[in-house]
């Protein structure tokens, strides 16, 4: 009995294995590209009171991204900017401060 016990603590150690290594392997894949939608409603301003359904679709569907979006130097005056909280804000998710990003140190 102590050999069967054995074999499916094994077994369970190795399923949960797998199961961790498949979901930390469809972490999402940040695609700097989906933020563009995003950037008529910094360029807006005040006339652009709200960012449109792409916008948010596109950074909703990219959670935990923020700190590669500001890597990207196309967007990154825009990420970093004040009015990237009231987008956060807007789309119903979480903008973390620039400064809490590893490793940045402003835009070019």
């Amino acid at each position: 009995m102590n050999t069967q016990h054995a074999f499916v603590v094994a077994m369970s150690v190795v399923a949960i294995t797998l199961m961790v290594e498949m979901h930390l392997g469809m972490a999402v894949d940040c695609d700097s590209s989906k933020f563009e939608p995003c950037i008529q409603y910094f360029a807006g301003g005040a006339s652009l009171p709200t960012p449109d359904a792409p916008c948010c679709e596109n950074i909703q569907g990219q959670p935990g991204c923020y700190c590669e979006y500001i890597k990207d130097p196309k967007i990154c005056k825009y990420v970093a900017s004040p009015r990237a909280k009231e987008l956060g804000t807007a789309c119903r998710m979480e903008t973390p401060d620039p400064s809490s990003c590893p490793g940045f140190t402003g835009c070019p």
